[in-house]
């Protein structure tokens, strides 16, 4: 495997890193801020402007142009994006700014990194030619070396944030679609000033406002069907109120259910077998009358609208359940056409919640066109989930509403989303999958018809104690790009309870997004690595070198300036034909500093790395991006000077993380391009990504030295934690729509806990599970 691996590795690395270079590069644009040189955007966007205001209340107009929140001050800045040589080398196809990768640790390391890489720290039998390639740039470095001693520069780099990362300098300004309380709704200023224009609201906002009822979003349960079939005393029925009939009879109606889709019976004359098999039941079942859709719903379009979601309710109050197939003849059985008429009822999202919510222990007969009424099909409720094509998890909602095995909240609407989504089919409204569900739940906000599917499902989940489940929701890591949010599957393999929410969802924003706060975040620098500053242990070797080093350019200095004047005194003694001792003192004393200047000189090289290569105890907390793939030693030397092995793989930040045991069966992070064949082929595919094609980045945290490889669509400018699992936190790498202030999750990541101590709380932020195209 890792032979094969290699060999994608050397079709991904062939060029190294050519730094500056680049500065020469054929498609190379120059201004005057830093980064100086870079790619202009190979994909463009449309030319509009938009508004934007940030944290510190300044609203300009931008173009269409990838802009990021600067942690310096908050503004907004175009998006410059660090690439390894073969994508800045490749055809642009981003629509973000690229620059080149650069060494930005010391020069003075730099320098003598340059002599000692020559032969590799684990190379033990080094080649002749290494050697004397060696000796060639020895002199030279330590020339350059002695004249940097004369500019010192803070090598240990310099200490910002109190340590901590970058901060997130964003604040949302807008109004919440749906807020978690009535108070913050845009639509509440509708109530307290009566004489506001609804032209001042959105359509979207009057729908809302005139669902709200006193600002309680919460609709109130039916106990009973407003209308019923009442059978005649001989045969027929008549379609009455309930209140009616109860005034008139002193006691409760009780009803069956008749089950259809509206796919089977279209026409007015196929619906007459619906109270047909509406009669027969009822009679059967010795009720007064049965409840049938394209009757009893309601007299005028808008009732009928109304009352669709409140089936659920009415099933609760049925005492049976039967259900009516149009099985057209095909010549074979007809017990085969009546189960497959059965199977494509099933497929309807709304027949789910009648079987799982129609009386427990109880039996459903079935009863197809073409056969006789006194022998329907008969299923028990716990058998009817075989029907079903997801019978696995539809079985668990039966037992759960039998009594049998009681789920939780949590369960029970993660489990119910996924039997919904099974069934495509039977949606009038975009949010109808939502409103199925609700049924399931006690608490049911109102309707809103302009509420997508996401919004509708969004609201009821604020509406009900589940558990946290918008929160957990937004942690998962989904198994592919195209997955949809109402598929909770996790590419870590985790259920939605194994993951403990951080954050808290405050409310619903527009397009399908919601607003949190309390969430830790820190901003992830793109445009270049940074001098990172690094806390080491002293020793008396290392102390003791420091200093003498440091002297060592000023040893010259003085060596020569003893040694000239020296010399000039020996010309004047000559001169006068006196001989003293002074010229030699100054002569000898100039020659021992100059002779100990060169010793400290030719072993310079050597020196740095000495002071230089300790255990780091301690480092400035930095996030680092860059987009593509550089093994591990290449990433240490541009950011410490030298691969002294302080940055490690991570063992699982990523779903691209590998680890293994070495001999000692401690887990070790493993370099993930060379050790899986897979993640080479997809980090050469990435080179040449089109927009919305899977890329390759590099996260680099200096915090917990680690380096981890991921997947995303766009460069998430942001890390944002919303949850814990498993003794990690889950990591929201975000990428920012400036012109709606949101932060849409790009990649989910795995970091370790330590992470909170140095990063800032946020406060509220719009957040977007998928970003649209």
């Amino acid at each position: 495997m890792k032979n094969e691996a290699s060999t994608d590795l050397e079709k991904i690395n062939v060029h190294g890193q050519r730094g500056y270079l680049n500065t020469f590069h054929e498609r190379k644009q120059w201004r005057a801020k830093w980064p100086n040189t870079f790619q202009l955007p190979g994909v463009s966007l449309p030319k509009i402007e938009r508004r934007h205001r940030d944290l510190m209340q300044r609203a300009n107009l931008f173009s269409a142009e990838d802009y990021y929140l600067s942690p310096y001050d908050g503004h907004l800045a175009k998006l410059f994006v660090q690439s390894t040589q073969e994508i800045y080398d490749a055809d642009p196809n981003s629509t973000w700014r690229r620059t080149f990768i650069r060494n930005q640790s010391p020069l003075i390391l730099q320098v003598a990194n340059w002599v000692l890489h020559t032969i590799p720290n684990d190379d033990q039998d080094a080649a002749g030619e290494d050697l004397l390639l060696m000796g060639l740039k020895w002199v030279p470095a330590c020339a350059a070396i002695l004249l940097l001693m004369i500019f010192p520069v803070q090598v240990s780099g310099e200490v910002r944030n109190g340590g901590k990362y970058d901060s997130l300098a964003y604040k949302f300004w807008g109004y919440p679609y749906h807020p978690k309380n009535p108070q913050e709704a845009r639509t509440a200023l509708q109530y307290k000033t009566p004489n506001l224009p609804q032209s001042s609201m959105s359509p979207q906002h009057s729908q809302m406002a005139a669902s709200y009822s006193a600002l309680n979003p919460i609709a109130e349960r039916p106990v009973e069907p407003e209308y019923l079939c009442f059978l005649q005393p001989s045969e027929g029925m008549k379609k009455r109120t309930v209140s009616q009939w109860k005034a008139e009879n002193k006691r409760e109606a009780t009803y069956v259910l008749v089950s259809y889709t509206s796919e089977q019976f279209r026409t007015e004359e196929e619906q007459l077998f619906l109270h047909e098999v509406g009669e027969h039941a009822a009679r059967a079942a010795g009720v007064e009358a049965y409840w049938v859709g394209c009757s009893c719903l309601g007299k005028t379009k808008e009732e009928q609208e109304n009352n669709v979601w409140l089936i659920s309710d009415i099933v609760r109050g049925a005492r049976s359940l039967v259900i009516a197939v149009a099985s057209p003849s095909t010549g074979n059985d007809s017990q085969s056409d009546a189960m497959t008429a059965l199977h494509q009822w099933g497929t309807r999202v709304w027949t789910l919640p009648e079987v799982l919510l129609i009386t427990p222990n109880s039996n459903i007969d079935v009863y197809a066109r073409d056969r006789d009424f006194d022998h329907p099909l008969t299923f028990s409720k716990r058998k009817f989930a075989t029907l079903w094509e997801d019978a696995a998890i539809s079985r668990e909602l039966i037992d759960h509403y039998e009594g049998n095995l009681i789920l939780s909240s949590l369960e029970l609407v993660t489990i119910a989303l996924r039997c919904l989504h099974n069934r495509q089919k039977g949606f009038y409204l975009r949010g109808d999958m939502a409103y199925a569900l609700m049924g399931l739940l006690r608490r049911r906000p109102k309707v809103v018809k302009t509420d997508s599917a996401f919004q509708a499902f969004a609201r009821l989940s604020l509406a009900n104690d589940n558990d946290q489940l918008l929160e957990r929701l937004i942690c998962i890591l989904p198994k592919s790009m195209s997955q949809p949010w109402y598929d909770m599957q996790d590419q870590w393999h985790v259920s939605l309870w194994d993951i403990v929410p951080t954050t808290q969802v405050c409310g619903v924003a527009d397009e399908d997004t919601v607003i949190i706060d309390g969430g830790y975040a820190a901003s992830i620098r793109w445009k270049a690595f940074a001098h990172v500053a690094n806390l080491t242990r002293d020793s008396w070797r290392r102390f003791f070198f420091r200093y003498l080093f440091r002297s060592t350019s000023y040893l010259f200095i003085v060596g020569i300036a003893l040694v000239a004047n020296g010399s000039s005194l020996r010309s004047a003694e000559n001169y006068n034909g006196v001989n003293h001792a002074g010229s030699d003192i100054y002569l000898g004393i100039g020659a021992t500093f100059l002779t100990f200047a060169l010793i400290l000189t030719l072993f310079s090289p050597y020196i740095i790395r000495l002071l230089y290569t300790g255990k780091i105890w301690g480092t400035q907390a930095w996030f680092f991006g860059f987009e593509g793939y550089m093994d591990i030693s290449t990433i240490e030397e541009h950011i410490f000077g030298a691969d002294m092995g302080h940055l490690k793989w991570s063992t699982n930040g990523s779903p691209l993380s590998v680890h293994e045991a070495n001999e000692h069966g401690e887990c070790i992070g493993m370099d993930p391009v060379t050790t899986n064949p897979e993640t080479a082929r997809r980090v050469r595919a990435a080179v040449h990504a089109r927009m919305g094609d899977e890329r390759i980045f590099t996260l680099v945290d200096t915090n917990t030295l680690t380096v981890t490889l991921f997947a995303a669509q766009r460069p998430p400018v942001a890390v944002v934690l919303c949850g814990e699992e498993g003794g990690m936190q889950r990591a929201l790498l975000c990428s920012y729509d400036w012109a709606t202030q949101t932060l849409y999750r790009e990649t989910v990541m795995r970091m370790e806990t330590v992470v909170l101590e140095q990063m800032t709380r946020v406060g509220r932020l719009r957040l977007g599970l998928n970003r649209p195209a």
